[in-house]
């Protein structure tokens, strides 16, 4: 029993990785004027052929988009559009894979203005299949400071079973 429950443990932690994009923001004005400022993206996960990202730049808040650093041609594509606050429309990011990619580690840079109070924060995103179907939305997170992982909740639930089969066992 304590073999099937740590077998079923290890399937279910090592099931499909989710895509996470890490970001930094940083300000690139130096004197009055627009209020400049970059992105530096960092995408993670696993992706099949013509899958891919749509990173979403509400029109309130950005304006004069460009990406500076794009992901490597030769094994993605991208497609910025600007944001329309007359229309209104958001300004959009697609960024499409052109082979099937796992797992990726890839950066970008995106720059824009900031028309929005404060610091820019994370941004909404939508992971899209080859048919450009929403499958799953999240937001950009702030890159982990600490470098120590923490064990997901459904490893410590298994370990503390386990121990708790292995005490009666030997009690």
């Amino acid at each position: 029993m304590f073999r099937a429950l740590v077998a079923s443990v290890v399937l279910l932690c090592g099931a499909a990785q989710a895509v996470t994009i890490n970001y930094q923001a940083n300000g690139l004005s130096v004197f009055p004027g627009p209020n400049r400022w970059s992105y530096a993206y960092q995408l993670s996960g696993n992706f099949g052929s013509s899958e891919g990202i749509n990173l979403l730049y509400p029109a309130v808040d950005y304006a004069d988009l460009d990406l500076t650093e794009p992901p490597d041609l030769g094994d993605w594509s991208s497609l910025l559009t600007q944001p329309d606050p007359a229309f209104p429309a958001d300004g959009l990011l697609g960024i499409n894979a052109m082979a099937v990619l796992s797992p990726i580690d890839l950066r970008f840079t995106v720059e824009f203005t900031w028309l929005g109070s404060g610091r820019p924060g994370d941004q909404p995103f939508e992971v899209v299949d080859d048919f450009f179907n929403v499958v799953a939305i999240g937001r950009t997170t702030l890159p982990d400071q600490h470098g120590v992982p923490e064990p997901g909740s459904l490893l410590l639930a298994g370990v503390a079973l386990g121990l708790l089969n292995l005490k009666k066992r030997l009690c």
